[in-house]
């Protein structure tokens, strides 16, 4: 074997193993963070809002509920909270990424409930209750989203649903706006959504790792197709909301260094149908509700009632 085959093969096997170790760390399910520990590195940030979360956690906790289940288009057993207010308005929540649907929409369940809306509270595939070994940074999400559609009008009262998505749960919902969704679906609400996994990863990769992705990236996407049978390539929200028909709201915290703002301007500048975009001035990521409550909540709240009854 010449020095120049030794060395390339050298570096193939570097770069497989390498991006098996990405693979792991990205893509292999884990616990979620506790959100009942404030005092968690993770959870820090959270410090100042500390009372106004524990009030949503006290609501969530202590309000009727019931935990309902739907098979995903690939066999898995997914699991949610379902707060039946007996209306004919259902929201459907789903979380971000390694996240929970108490940690991101703490503050938010009792608004909606407080405006006459069933909420359904998912936990998506590979996190909580839901079965899952690996997480598809929204491609197998998205399909989940149709399932839970058809479930909450096959089995609730509800005829008009709306989906709101935090993070990757905001990618999720923005990507089943190209699946040709029931008409029953009035609206998508995207907080701090990004283009697609491989922007995210590329992006996450040179801000925490300090390595360039596009070395791996090809060899992460095998291992996807090999162990996950999915695609993080050519996956776009960019792309779906290019053909998408049902009214979007887009938030983003203009100081989001984890999702770039950038991210919703560009799916908000190619949706095609009726579309609304609300940037919070100094907000992190996920965190424009905490920081102006009153402008986040109104613009929420009119948004659900001008594309009700459409």
């Amino acid at each position: 074997m010449t020095p120049i085959l030794i060395i390339i093969c050298a570096l193939l096997f570097i770069l497989l193993a390498s991006s098996a170790v990405f693979f792991f760390i990205a893509f292999v399910r884990r616990d979620a963070p506790d959100i009942d520990n404030p005092d968690s590195e993770i959870n820090g940030f959270l410090a100042p809002y500390r009372e106004v979360i524990k009030e949503g956690l006290d609501y969530i906790a202590e309000s009727p509920k019931s935990w309902v289940s739907t098979a995903s288009f690939d066999g898995l057993r997914l699991w949610a909270r379902y707060f039946d207010n007996g209306s004919r308005r259902t929201i459907i929540l789903f979380h971000g990424y390694r996240s929970s649907a108490d940690r991101d929409f703490s503050c938010a369940v009792k608004m909606y409930c407080g405006a006459g809306f069933n909420v359904l509270m998912v936990d998506e595939r590979s996190h909580g209750k839901s079965e899952g070994r690996l997480i598809t940074f929204g491609v197998k999400e998205s399909c989940d989203v149709a399932a839970w559609v058809n479930y909450c009008l096959k089995n609730t009262s509800a005829d008009e649903i709306f989906l709101s998505g935090m993070s990757m749960g905001a990618t999720t919902v923005l990507l089943a706006s190209g699946k040709n969704l029931p008409d029953s679906v009035k609206g998508i609400i995207a907080d701090c959504g990004f283009t697609s996994p491989a922007a995210i990863i590329k992006k996450v990769a040179r801000q925490v790792f300090h390595v360039n992705a596009s070395w791996f990236l090809p060899f992460m996407n095998l291992y996807c197709v090999i162990f996950g049978h999915f695609s993080i390539c050519g996956v776009s929200t960019v792309k779906a909301l290019e053909k998408n028909r049902i009214p979007v709201l887009f938030i983003h915290g203009s100081s989001d260094d984890f999702v770039p703002c950038e991210m919703s301007r560009l799916g908000y500048d190619s949706d095609a149908g009726n579309k609304e975009l609300l940037l919070i001035d100094g907000a992190g990521h996920g965190m424009s509700y905490l920081l102006d409550t009153g402008r986040v909540s109104g613009t929420v709240l009119r948004f659900l009632e001008k594309y009700s009854g459409s």
